[in-house]
């Protein structure tokens, strides 16, 4: 709520004393969802481990969000949405 922008917001999430890594893991959720990653600055994200699984698991929870009748019809889900997320 104070800070310039979202780097700034982050960085005075996770540069005090206390709880600091779960202080910073809330507000990054909360301005991601807010600003979306394009308000990051690139060399945060290039650097960000497991990138390629974060935004395929994002892709596919707004899929299932806003189309989730579409990929679980009558006849069951998707193929690939099965391979990705098997049933137990």
């Amino acid at each position: 709520l104070v800070g310039e922008d979202v780097r700034h917001g982050l960085r005075l999430a996770v540069n005090h004393d206390g709880a600091s890594a779960a202080a910073g893991a809330l507000t990054g959720g909360l301005l991601g969802a807010l600003h979306g990653e394009t308000a990051l600055p690139p060399a945060w994200l290039a650097e960000l481990e497991g990138r390629p699984t974060v935004l395929e698991l994002a892709d596919d929870f707004a899929m299932e969000m806003t189309q989730g009748p579409a990929l679980h019809g009558p006849a069951g889900s998707s193929p690939g949405w099965l391979t990705r997320y098997p049933r137990a």
